[in-house]
């Protein structure tokens, strides 16, 4: 990073002329919380207006506020114009107080004669003085996401009679309540209204904040400074940047017209992000999509952004436009297997598969799934085609986690495994076939085997196993209309995990049996239960409890009708007939 003109400047020169300071839409939102705010008022507070009720002069008091790095950009004579590149959160945290605090004192103004002249000093560093029909124009520190409406109501007031070719747009993307800036706003009213309830107190601290916060400012040149580079090298040295905020930047470096740049980042970005609620979860869509067709899947976090790069060294605007669309339009698809309860699939069948390919948390296995609803979204597969590819999908993900056998051979099998078959005479043969090329295949006997001795209580992933028991369960109901399974939200042990005085002296010696723990783990001692039913059988003795027991479900009314003792042995033999049931509801199909 070059440091040819690298100096310490005061917000007070900083934000002197007629400036705007842009945050690229590759960056996040303003994302300051509570913490960072609460740190710098004791800064301002302890550490500067402290020193000046000692007697030092203004002048005198000077605390470091971190780096500022930008690149100055071709604008016109009236407008000069700095991307950020480091420093986003600073340079808006201080532009929003010093907006708020000039606000704060309009409020008052009736009550001091120099809050006039207090007024438009202040107005010099918050707006510019520019003609012309773009109101946006006159804000100094300009964002081309979610916070830039927000930004201009703190300054403003309001957007009442905002005119602006932005704002229609803007008023789309903006959900009060959930912005950085009105975040801010509130805390900031709060601290103002405590701590500098006056006049003279808000002068103070607006003159503290423009003349003794110090900034390393960094400028680079357009010309010779590769940006990504210094966004990499930021992001190396822990100002943490996103993948998905690297490879944002990276994807729209080669589309040059602005206007198209922020249209697709709006429309495609960060509707995606909107469409999967979150940074966190539109990373993790990123992961899965980029993994689909490679021999491995694509690493967490960094690695997805360093992936991407390595695939696509030179890349051209048409080939980052084509991107965009594929990631935008993955997206409602990916959200319907992230959260299918949700945002359901328009199709009932692969919607109840998709639930309970989520029920085995085998989010290896995404990469696949996404590339098969993508196949079925465009036509090269049918719908039965991807019902029956998931129902394969789903057999093989429950008994290889019920067998407790290896999975590390998903990462390689899922990614490129559509491709292998898509193109096959019998894909769910050719599906079959790869399962055991990748040694995951689980036989019948070895699931079975698992069913009645493993454990089918997980307490870490109690989603598998009220799957496991809810599908039994339906396989067993004699009636034409299944219960509600919600309001069945607990599993019953009939002999309980810990033991009382009672039930060890029914056990008698396998009260002390070694195998206990388990067996009591086992799906034979196991049934689905409503919470109230669950607390009213607690502990009781096994046959006070099955009075008890609902028969809503078909689990229930099996244990009601059981005669004779509850031990290890009924529990064995439950496990045993249970097995046999799963067997035949997680069966391979017959290719």
């Amino acid at each position: 990073m070059p440091t040819d003109h690298v100096m310490n400047r005061t917000f007070k020169e900083t934000l002197s002329g007629t400036v705007r300071f842009k945050i690229p839409f590759f960056q996040r939102g303003y994302a300051w919380k509570k913490q960072q705010w609460d740190d710098l008022f004791v800064d301002l507070q302890e550490q500067i207006i402290g020193e000046l009720e000692k007697g030092s002069a203004i002048d005198e008091v000077e605390h470091f506020f971190g780096p500022v790095v930008v690149m100055e950009q071709t604008g016109t004579p009236e407008l000069k114009e700095f991307l950020v590149i480091d420093g986003q959160q600073r340079i808006t945290t201080i532009y929003l107080l010093l907006a708020i605090i000039r606000e704060q004192i309009r409020a008052k103004k009736h009550l001091s004669g120099d809050a006039h002249g207090y007024l438009d000093e202040l107005k010099k560093y918050i707006f510019n003085d520019v003609p012309g029909s773009d109101d946006y124009l006159k804000l100094k520190v300009f964002s081309s996401k979610g916070d830039r409406l927000p930004t201009y109501r703190v300054a403003f007031g309001s957007d009442t009679n905002s005119k602006t070719p932005y704002l229609q747009i803007d008023q789309q993307m903006y959900v009060q309540g959930t912005n950085g800036v009105d975040a801010f706003q509130k805390y900031a009213l709060k601290k103002l209204k405590a701590d500098y309830p006056d006049v003279p107190a808000l002068w103070q601290l607006a003159q503290v904040v423009l003349n003794c916060l110090k900034i390393v400012w960094i400028p680079l040149d357009e010309k010779k400074d590769d940006e990504q580079a210094i966004f990499e090298s930021l992001n190396d040295k822990g100002r943490r940047l996103t993948a998905s905020e690297l490879l944002c930047n990276y994807l729209f470096r080669p589309i040059m017209d602005a206007k198209e740049t922020e249209e697709l980042h709006n429309s495609q970005w960060l509707a995606g992000i909107r469409l999967l609620e979150g940074d966190d979860r539109f990373e993790e869509y990123l992961r899965h999509l980029l993994s689909i067709g490679e021999t491995k899947m694509v690493g967490k976090h960094r690695k997805v952004y360093v992936h991407f790069k390595s695939k696509n060294r030179n890349l051209t605007a048409g080939a980052a436009k084509q991107h965009l669309a594929d990631i935008f339009s993955g997206a409602p698809l990916y959200r319907t297997i992230a959260d299918p309860l949700a945002h359901p699939h328009n199709d009932e069948g692969v919607q109840q598969l998709l639930i309970a390919i989520g029920n085995t948390r085998m989010e290896s296995s995404t990469p696949f799934v996404l590339s098969v609803l993508r196949a079925r979204a465009v036509g090269t597969l049918s719908t039965d085609s991807t019902r029956a590819i998931f129902r394969e999908t789903l057999v093989l993900l429950v008994r290889r986690k019920m067998t407790e056998l290896a999975t590390t051979q998903y990462d390689v099998m899922f990614p490129s495994l559509l491709g292998k078959i898509i193109n096959e005479p019998n894909p769910v043969k050719a599906l079959h076939e790869r399962f055991k090329q990748h040694l995951v295949w689980v036989s019948d006997q070895e699931f079975e085997e698992a069913v009645t001795n493993k454990t089918a209580y997980r307490r870490n992933d109690l989603a598998f196993s009220r799957m496991l028991l809810m599908e039994i369960d339906k396989k067993l109901q004699s009636y034409g209309q299944l219960p509600d399974y919600s309001t069945m939200s607990t599993i019953e042990h009939m002999i309980p995990q810990t033991l009382d005085e009672r039930w060890k002296t029914y056990l008698g010696a396998e009260a002390e049996d070694d195998y206990l723990p388990i067996i009591v783990n086992t799906i034979g001692n196991l049934c689905l239960l409503s919470g109230s039913a669950n607390s009213a059988a607690g502990r009781d003795p096994f046959e006070a409890k099955k009075v008890g027991y609902s028969e809503v479900t078909a689990l229930a009314r099996l244990i009601k009708q059981h005669s004779g003792r509850w031990d290890m042995k009924a529990v064995r033999e439950r496990s045993q007939t249970l097995a046999k049931e799963a067997l035949a509801i997680w069966a391979w199909a017959n290719v």
